[in-house]
């Protein structure tokens, strides 16, 4: 997979940082895992991905630009 086509995770919380500066305390770390795993849920329901798929993308920090979009959104909600 080309390098372009990947997002970093983190760049969500980023985004929550812009627009409510209370994202950017360090607790909210614990929070931001508890809206990927929300949103987790909600692909597995919609069977978009396996759950290997989004336990690896965690882990390695990044996800596919289509799938991020898709999480962005959520976040964004």
């Amino acid at each position: 997979m080309k390098s372009e086509k990947k997002v970093l995770i983190i760049s969500a919380l980023n985004a929550l940082q812009l627009r409510d500066p209370d994202w950017k305390q360090p607790a909210m770390i614990k929070k931001f895992k508890t809206v990927y795993d929300d949103w987790r849920q909600k692909e597995l329901r919609a069977k978009v991905h396996a759950a290997s798929f989004y336990t690896l993308s965690w882990r390695r920090g990044w996800l596919p630009q289509a799938d991020f979009v898709r999480f962005r959104d959520y976040v964004m909600e």
